[in-house]
């Protein structure tokens, strides 16, 4: 099987895959489980490769050792599945990022049912993306130092093998060329251009004025200063990491003080409010006695009590010359969370007009920087297309 384009996002909260054009995610778990643990996980076989996703059984050599692990939306459930969002996330050093990336190419190969009847079990991919953030990239005197790295864990041949019953089979990865960008940076190519590799109308608004791209994520928070028209940063110091008040621990304190009785883990509180978020009401319903709990006004107050924090943190990240203002263009996943707590916020700080000149949230707030890879893939994937004539 051959991947011309595959770009992701090692979110803290969700793995999100564009390839070649066919986006999907899953929950950003990975626990690892001794072998006998996994040879006797699964009590039933599963047909259906749609269904692998949700039940992701692995094994892969790590410096030399065979390990197991489970990935995705069967590791949530575990213990450890969620011990991540407590720490800064080193991508480089940790293997969750190659184990999701083995276990979401082992899942996308099964889609394609052509791969079992041949007994296809090579997948070559011709080009692939991902991202660091700005906090790890500030460790080493130079990004691309970092940057380099990142690309070189993925470049070059992998083995992996399927456990799950049912959808057993040994498969080799091999990448012929891998490229890591700087997180919330790419996304300006998400506002610039179209997958079409045209101008993007929405960019217009930005021609004339600096901007700040606000990426919201679930444990740490990029900002980026961009001179005017999406321009590239003119320095390491356009750059900012901030690190504080990560949107997953605040979830998991809201949780613990408030919603003990409504939410197993953060997890389970952080899908309620994704799947729930532009709903009148937040409501949590009991599967056994039908009973509705309103929990509307107490997760509403405790967003906008965070988006309160998060825009102080973002305008007091640069300081604008006199007599001039930034645009804030926010995204990431709790971008879109927070969308309309962001229009709130903004208005109630800064006044309507300025609020909505100066604070926006850009459309499709959470895959802003998978578009971006997007975007620069394809053109590199024309750049060669043209080379070769």
């Amino acid at each position: 099987m051959k991947i011309s384009r595959m770009n992701i996002d090692f979110g803290n909260s969700m793995y999100m895959n564009l390839v070649d054009g066919y986006f999907f995610e899953m929950p950003t778990n990975v626990v690892e489980i001794k072998e006998d643990v996994a040879e006797g996980k699964f009590a039933s076989s599963i047909e259906d490769p749609n269904d692998l996703k949700d039940r992701l059984m692995i094994s892969t050599e790590i410096d030399g050792e065979n390990r197991f692990f489970l990935v995705g939306e069967i590791a949530q459930k575990e213990v450890l599945g969620n011990n991540h969002i407590r720490r800064l996330h080193n991508k480089v050093e940790s293997h969750i990022p190659l184990v999701m990336f083995l276990a979401a190419t082992a899942y996308y190969h099964a889609l394609n049912p052509q791969n079992v009847e041949k007994e296809e079990n090579e997948v070559q991919i011709d080009y692939f993306q991902t991202m660091l953030p700005i906090w790890l990239l500030k460790k080493t005197n130079k990004f691309s130092e970092m940057q380099e790295q990142m690309a070189n864990k993925f470049k070059g041949t992998h083995q992996v093998k399927v456990l799950t019953f049912g959808m057993e089979r040994d498969l080799t990865i091999n990448v012929l060329d891998a490229a890591c960008r700087i997180e919330s940076e790419v996304a300006r190519w998400g506002i610039k251009k179209t997958f079409e590799l045209t101008d993007n109308e929405m960019a217009k608004q930005f021609q004339n004025s600096e901007v700040v791209l606000c990426d919201l994520g679930g444990g740490t928070d990029d900002l980026v200063l961009l001179p005017e028209g999406l321009k590239a940063p003119k320095s390491r110091e356009s750059f900012v990491a901030n690190t504080e008040a990560p949107f997953l621990l605040h979830l998991e304190n809201l949780r613990k003080d408030k919603l003990l009785e409504h939410f197993d883990n953060v997890r389970d509180l952080e899908k309620f409010i994704y799947s729930n978020i532009g709903k009148s009401k937040l409501e949590r319903r009991d599967g056994n006695t039908g009973e509705k709990f309103d929990l509307t006004n107490t997760i509403h107050k405790s967003l906008k009590e965070f988006t309160e924090i998060k825009i102080s943190q973002c305008v007091q990240a640069f300081t604008p010359p006199k007599d001039t203002s930034y645009k804030y263009v926010y995204f990431g996943g709790v971008g879109e969370v927070l969308s309309e707590m962001i229009g709130i916020v903004a208005e109630e700080k800064f006044g309507r007009e300025i609020a909505e000149s100066n604070h926006i949230v850009a459309d499709d707030a959470r895959l802003l920087n998978l578009f971006g890879l997007e975007v620069l893939s394809r053109a590199e994937q024309k750049k060669r297309e043209t080379e070769k004539k």
